[in-house]
């Protein structure tokens, strides 16, 4: 084979290993777009209301004191206001009066929901298991 025919050759499949490489990046690139604006989306049909709560893992149906704890630092303006062993605190909390609280971190506490007429959260009490 001559050289030339042989370069034209080399060239081409050069060329279309080129072309193969960028239409597989042109692939990820859509898709990965695609995925982003998915994400966008679902994240703007998120109900901003809602907040995650520390649910119990033992079936007790009791908190631990770190549970409380945390549960006070997220208290974010316009939630229920919390009473822990007679004490109340409303939002906001500084984390120097979370300090001072004297929540004992292994203490279990039981909680008891305060509800309006339709349902609303009022209060949530939590007094500490003897």
């Amino acid at each position: 084979m001559d050289y030339a025919p042989r370069t034209m050759m080399e060239m081409s499949v050069a060329f279309l290993a080129f072309l193969m490489a960028a239409g597989t990046g042109l692939l990820l690139f859509e898709n990965g777009a695609s995925l982003n604006t998915l994400a966008y989306v679902s994240g703007q049909a998120q109900e901003r209301s809602l907040h995650q709560t520390a649910s119990p893992i033992v079936s007790d149906g009791t908190m631990s004191g770190a549970e409380v704890l945390h549960a006070l630092a997220r208290l974010e303006e316009g939630d229920a206001d919390m009473l822990v062993d007679g004490v109340r605190y409303a939002a906001p909390l500084e984390r120097e009066q979370l300090r001072m609280a004297g929540i004992s971190l292994q203490a279990k506490y039981v909680p008891e929901y305060e509800r309006d007429a339709a349902g609303h959260l009022l209060r949530l009490v939590l007094r500490r298991v003897p």
